[in-house]
């Protein structure tokens, strides 16, 4: 790894979370319709916006050549089915006034995500890595035992995107062609069942204005759009920093529920959100010694700045 792909891994991830955390903004405008139709509007629609930029790109007859291998199809199996299970689960939630335990989820899912890098990638991380950890740890904890019960929608949205996450930092395929071929994946069923919709008048057509199918079908560009920059930014930085990185987007819906959505932010929720933000601070000062660090010995952008996560680890 070096500098440059690690600020660009940075600067990928900043803006993947920050499109996710305004998508709520979107999903109250278009919730009209059910969940199901919603979700299966947003995978079609995204493999749409997905196929214009490969036609653009002149690249449609080399993502053919990647689905007709089947060795590919194994790479894809994986995502295809978590980030379906995440985006439904999601959508249902928003939907049912679950908004809160959504968010919680993915609050959760940076912890999921830096223990995943930790045990199963031999990614290590420093004292002030490990610091940010404990303090997020102890903001989820509150925010768990003040939830009442054991929060099941928010576990598994963090644990299914936890997985997403993993799957695409070990995909041999390029963000573009992962993503095409897991909306082509899903679209198959999410087709048959919008056609059953429309056809016997549960669906959008005689039932909404027709300007609708033009909002809805921006559901393409809100859902492909932050998956590609995620996806790059996975493959350019260790899990544990895309991790922490996840904080971005439930701290935005937080800001949006508080203060948009108007709903209730009590003692609790505040407590929960400080330490949260603790850990960040501790986190945010890691990467900031990190890079200025290697800018000081002013390496080259292609040069490595480590060859394990263990020369990062001795970073105090």
């Amino acid at each position: 790894m070096d500098r440059k792909n690690y600020i660009q891994g940075l600067i990928l991830g900043t803006a993947a979370f920050t499109i996710w955390g305004l998508l709520p903004l979107y999903w109250k405008l278009v919730n009209v319709i059910t969940p199901y139709q919603l979700f299966a509007q947003r995978v079609v629609w995204s493999l749409i916006f997905v196929f214009l930029i490969l036609f653009i790109k002149k690249d449609l007859v080399l993502f053919g050549k990647l689905i007709s291998n089947k060795r590919n199809w194994p790479n894809i199996i994986g995502p295809a089915t978590t980030i379906s299970i995440n985006w439904l689960l999601y959508i249902w939630a928003v939907n049912n006034n679950f908004v809160l335990e959504a968010s919680l989820g993915y609050y959760i899912n940076p912890l999921v995500l830096t223990l995943i890098g930790c045990v199963f990638l031999k990614e290590r991380m420093n004292k002030l890595e490990v610091m940010g950890i404990v303090f997020a740890f102890m903001g989820v904890l509150v925010k768990s035992v003040t939830y009442g019960r054991v929060p099941i929608i928010a576990l598994v949205l963090a644990v299914s995107f936890a997985l997403y996450g993993t799957m695409k930092k070990k995909s041999p395929l390029k963000s573009l062609y992962g993503l095409g071929f897991e909306t082509l994946v899903i679209s198959i069923p999410c087709s048959i069942y919008l056609l059953l919709a429309e056809s016997s008048g549960l669906g959008i057509s005689g039932n909404l204005p027709k300007y609708y199918w033009f909002i809805i079908s921006l559901s393409g560009i809100a859902t492909a759009t932050p998956l590609i920059l995620y996806a790059e930014s996975t493959k350019k930085l260790p899990l544990n920093v895309v991790g922490f990185l996840q904080y971005i987007a439930p701290t935005i819906m937080l800001i949006l529920g508080i203060f948009v959505f108007k709903e209730p932010f009590d003692i609790a929720s505040g407590v929960s959100f400080g330490f949260i933000w603790i850990g960040l601070i501790f986190f945010s000062y890691s990467q900031f010694k990190f890079l200025k660090h290697y800018q000081a010995i002013n390496l080259p952008s292609n040069s490595p700045l480590y060859q394990s996560t263990e020369d990062r680890s001795n970073l105090e």
